[in-house]
């Protein structure tokens, strides 16, 4: 199948995904028009869909804009919270507008010594330092906040990522 779009032409073979630098370049977007869109890892329903944690749909809000990244047969290839993913041609529609930036939001540091854990849970290591100190933020230190799992927040320090347990950070805009 040949595939013609902004003047820019690609062969897309069955079962793959023909990227477009040209539609990013363009500001392409797809914007959602149904109500619990499920965005999935791949292009077909036997692909998983995006969840949370306890197993419910995550998915846009109607009206939302997302980045265009590709397309694979009648699924546009999107960027998503922070992962690229697929969403039924049905339910989007392609045009041009800039993709609202999604507010930040942010944990408060509220115990001395936190120690900040590679994964959600004690069994995971924590930072340290080279001489094997334990290397934490400071008390009232505002981290971005990029999810949560469980009883753990997953924030970003120090341009890496990490998890603390709630019990030592408190959400704060």
């Amino acid at each position: 199948m040949l595939v013609m779009l902004l003047g820019h032409t690609s062969v897309m073979m069955a079962g793959t995904t023909t990227k477009f630098e040209s539609i990013q370049q363009a500001g392409q977007t797809v914007t959602v028009t149904g109500t619990g869109v499920r965005l999935r890892y791949g292009p077909g329903l036997n692909y998983d869909y995006l969840k949370w944690k306890d197993g419910s749909t995550r998915s846009p809000k109607k009206g939302e804009k997302l980045q265009l990244v590709g397309q694979s047969g009648d699924w546009y290839q999107v960027k998503y919270a922070g992962q690229e993913l697929y969403i039924f041609k049905q339910y989007g529609t392609v045009g041009k507008g800039a993709v609202a930036a999604a507010a930040k939001q942010y944990v408060k540091i509220t115990g001395k010594g936190v120690r900040l854990r590679f994964g959600p849970g004690l069994d995971y290591g924590h930072l340290v330092w080279k001489d094997g100190t334990t290397r934490s933020p400071k008390v009232g230190e505002k981290l971005v906040l990029l999810g949560q799992e469980g009883d753990w927040y997953k924030v970003q320090y120090q341009n890496a990522e990490f998890y603390v347990f709630k019990q030592y950070a408190q959400r704060v805009k």
